[in-house]
């Protein structure tokens, strides 16, 4: 008759070359009419496994980091919001007041509408950044993304940061349906122009596409700069919240990681389609509103 015992423990051998390497060692020992005949001993290099572990180990610290993070963007942004909200309630305030007492003909009522609308508009964006710390729901209703990109160029056409560049639109002749928080995804589209705008040092060009495809119910939009590109190794941190490639004092982190953040909220994707020396493009993937029978009650 016979048997076998195995005993398994872990243990350090050395090699030819002197290099310590860690096993795991299985030990068995073969029995037959209960007398020891034989003995057997398979090592299998752990060096594979241990590192695979400090891999998950390290994952996990950064998710703990990243999840700190985050608490910590939270009481950011309720700070930012009381602490610049009540400063824009006083601009908005006191420029109404200027308006309503200028004459209809006067030269600079343009000028004090376009304070009230920026100051609304900077309303906006802190309430949707605190918004996003929250983790609320963004609001719904039913518009075309190619209203949005047009209303977003209307607020930042004259900004300074794009005063040499070109701006090429090439949007789609098709309804771009989308239901959403149309003022979030113009945040959305505002950080993104900005961002291309500063990677190609305020000189070039940006392109921004539009299409569809109505039987996948995606609506697709693609943003190129013609910037020096994402480097390898910062192409997996972009969307990190609090990365950022800028000089310090020049950029917060928070601008793709808010961008992304809000597209995932919408049911959306956002990835670099491509990125070269020449310039970077990155395609936004958006649900596209598809009318049914529940929608016409």
């Amino acid at each position: 008759m016979v048997g076998l015992v195995n005993y398994t423990t872990e243990m350090t051998v050395i090699n030819s070359s002197g290099e310590e390497i860690p096993v795991e060692m299985t030990a068995s020992i073969i029995y037959q009419d209960g007398r020891e005949v034989a003995t057997m001993g398979i090592y299998n290099d752990l060096r594979a496994k241990i590192e695979t572990e400090k891999k998950l180990k390290e994952a996990e610290r950064i998710k703990l980091e990243q999840s700190n993070k985050m608490a910590s963007l939270g009481q950011l942004a309720a700070g930012v919001a009381h602490e610049i909200n009540n400063p824009l309630s006083g601009i908005l305030i006191d420029a109404s007041l200027v308006l309503e007492d200028l004459e209809e003909d006067s030269p600079i009522r343009g000028e004090i509408r376009d304070i009230i609308e920026d100051t609304n508009r900077c309303k906006e964006i802190v309430k949707n950044l605190l918004a996003y710390s929250r983790q609320t729901e963004p609001k719904k209703e039913l518009f075309n993304i190619n209203d949005a990109i047009e209303q977003t160029f209307s607020f930042i056409g004259d900004h300074a940061i794009l005063h040499d560049i070109i701006i090429d639109k090439e949007l789609s002749p098709s309804m771009l349906m989308c239901k959403g928080d149309k003022n979030q995804l113009m945040q959305v589209f505002t950080n993104m122009i900005i961002n291309a705008a500063q990677a190609m040092d305020l000189k070039g060009s940006i392109s921004i596409r539009t299409s569809r495809d109505k039987p996948e119910g995606k609506i697709y939009i693609e943003i190129t700069d013609t910037g020096c590109g994402i480097s390898e190794e910062d192409l997996p941190h972009i969307f990190d919240l609090f990365f950022t490639t800028k000089d310090e004092g020049k950029g917060t982190g928070l601008g793709l990681g808010t961008v992304q953040g809000i597209i995932e909220k919408h049911g959306g994707k956002i990835k670099v389609k491509e990125t070269s020396p020449e310039g970077t493009t990155f395609l936004i993937e958006l649900p596209l509103f598809k009318v049914t029978e529940d929608t016409l009650i």
